[in-house]
């Protein structure tokens, strides 16, 4: 990434947020379940007004609930997502 221009990064990392977690490594390697769960994470976190930051805990709960995963699994998978 060193070698990108500053526009060029901000646009493919635009691109990233809003192209969901579909293309990354980690995702692939949820179960079908888990996969679900945090597409709706991204699905109620893109509906939602800001500031988000507050409403991040709110949204993972009732995710869990929905898909019947654990929010430890899924604070795990954004943990894994964030540090590659």
């Amino acid at each position: 990434m060193l070698d990108l221009s500053f526009k060029k990064f901000t646009r493919e990392l635009n691109e990233r947020r809003f192209a969901g977690p579909q293309s990354s490594a980690e995702f692939k390697k949820l179960s079908p379940k888990m996969k679900t769960a945090v597409l709706d994470i991204y699905s109620m976190i893109s509906k939602a007004s800001d500031p988000i930051i507050s409403k991040i805990d709110g949204i993972i709960k009732v995710a869990s609930k929905k898909h019947g995963v654990s929010i430890y699994d899924i604070e795990d998978y954004f943990d894994n997502e964030l540090i590659k």
